[in-house]
């Protein structure tokens, strides 16, 4: 509200600020994936962190609205080259036996990013401006960049090709552009066209990675039958509970009649407890079937569900409270596994394409649990 004030902006506009983050963020995280693995990931990871400094004094400077989304779409593609190399350059470093933990304490620490973000984001707008917020990121950003500089050695370059698809690049970042885009706004005609050419553009881009020498995604890629079951139980997995935290969010501030600063520290408790169990079930992964310690995550998410099945006007607080709590249990035990589970049996020269992968199917996940939410309250 502070920026529409600032910026005469309504709604819809300032909707942009964070929807294009998500949907540039999803879309060249594969492309950037597979750049890491023919460049590098040091150096995809490292430019990253450069343009997200830029990003942040682009954003901090905004003298209106469509400067301030235009830096939040850099920001997107910076967050791209991060997130689509992180996983790998853990991966990489660690040996399989280290790794789950490894993951779990990465998944843990960027969850309490996003809490501390949500928190000291308000009352930096608060206290000060909300231009500070991104004059903090771009200080983390600069300390992070000089930290790799002096502290990172060495590359990894592993693909056997230093060839790029960039006809099959298109096509997908287009494809999951389009495909997301429609799912925010598929309760409108339009949203349902943009979704059917997302759709479209996906399925010519398929075909072609067939056809094409040097594909996007290798074939190799898919060699692994644990890679396509673990994105699959990934994408369904962040559809059913992302949608928990919206849905009560709404529910605590219009039927409870909560502000929303007690709804906010209510729904901290699922974040608080993967936050705090991640580092430790990311090492459950590494002495069990790491499927079965997602599967175990699975159902303590569904049975958190199942607890509000019959949700109203009566429900006590502490079966909510309990709901978010089995919700938190569910992703500290599901989000490292699962990316260990994808990690079998993918040649390391893959890992790159395989980080964008499994970040691409968490965000394809949260935009389709946004899509039946519409799809849901819109009758």
């Amino acid at each position: 509200p502070v920026i529409g004030e600032e910026f005469s902006a309504d709604i819809a506009m300032l909707g942009w600020i964070t929807a294009s983050f998500f949907l540039v963020a999803g879309a060249f995280l594969v492309p950037f994936g597979r750049i890491a693995d023919i460049r590098g990931s040091k150096k995809v990871f490292t430019a990253g962190m450069g343009v997200y400094l830029v990003s942040a004094l682009v954003c901090m400077f905004a003298p209106g609205i469509e400067v301030l989304i235009a830096g939040r779409v850099l920001t997107g593609i910076g967050a791209a080259m991060v997130f689509g190399t992180s996983i790998a350059l853990l991966s990489l470093v660690f040996p399989e036996e280290e790794r789950g933990a490894a993951i779990g304490i990465n998944i843990a620490a960027m969850f309490t990013g996003f809490g501390a973000g949500l928190l000291a984001g308000g009352a930096i707008t608060y206290y000060v401006s909300w231009r500070v917020i991104f004059a903090i990121v771009a200080i983390i950003a600069a300390a992070n960049l000089v930290l790799i500089l002096l502290r990172v050695r060495g590359e990894c370059e592993l693909a056997r090709t230093s060839e790029y698809d960039l006809y099959g690049m298109f096509l997908f970042i287009s494809g999951v552009l389009l495909f997301m885009y429609g799912l925010s706004e598929i309760s409108t005609l339009q949203g349902l066209v943009i979704l059917v050419a997302g759709s479209g553009a996906l399925a010519g881009f398929c075909l072609w990675e067939r056809r094409c020498s040097h594909p996007l995604i290798p074939p190799a890629f898919f060699s692994s039958g644990s890679l396509a079951r673990a994105i699959g139980t990934n994408i369904i997995f962040q559809a059913s509970g992302f949608g928990i935290a919206l849905i009560l969010s709404l529910y605590l501030q219009y039927v409870y009649g909560m502000d929303s600063l007690t709804a906010g520290i209510v729904l901290l408790i699922s974040q608080l407890l993967l936050i705090v169990l991640g580092p430790y079930s990311g090492r459950l992964s590494d002495r069990y079937p790491p499927h079965r310690v997602a599967a175990a995550g699975c159902l303590a998410n569904g049975i958190g569900m199942l607890l509000l099945v019959s949700i109203g006007q009566t429900t006590p607080l502490p079966l909510i409270v309990l709901s978010l709590a089995l919700n938190g249990l569910g992703f500290a035990l599901f989000m490292p596994s699962v990316v260990k589970w994808a990690l079998l049996g993918v040649p390391k020269e893959h890992y790159g394409i395989l980080s964008g992968g499994t970040e691409t199917a968490r965000l394809g996940g949260i935009g389709l649990s946004n899509g039946v939410i519409i799809i849901t309250f819109s009758f």
